[in-house]
């Protein structure tokens, strides 16, 4: 079976079974938590926060897209 990923710019948030089930990834119909990937450095895997709900998983990849995105001042 596929595990559940979706992309959200330089973040993937994966379906996990929880921190009680080893955190493996799992399809979305079994996730209990969701954690949060930074894709930026391909070599070295970097979890942006770990058992989160779907929501709020997504929430956090919005968040931090719009720090990054938004205008600075000089």
């Amino acid at each position: 079976m596929a595990s559940f990923q979706v992309l959200v710019g330089g973040f993937a948030i994966v379906a996990t079974n929880g921190a009680e089930g080893g955190r493996q990834r799992v399809g979305k119909s079994d996730a209990v938590a969701f954690d949060v990937i930074d894709r930026k450095d391909r070599g070295n895997m970097h979890y942006a926060c770990r058992d989160q709900s779907f929501g709020d998983a997504w929430d956090f990849c919005a968040r931090r897209l719009l720090v990054t995105a938004a205008p600075r001042s000089h």
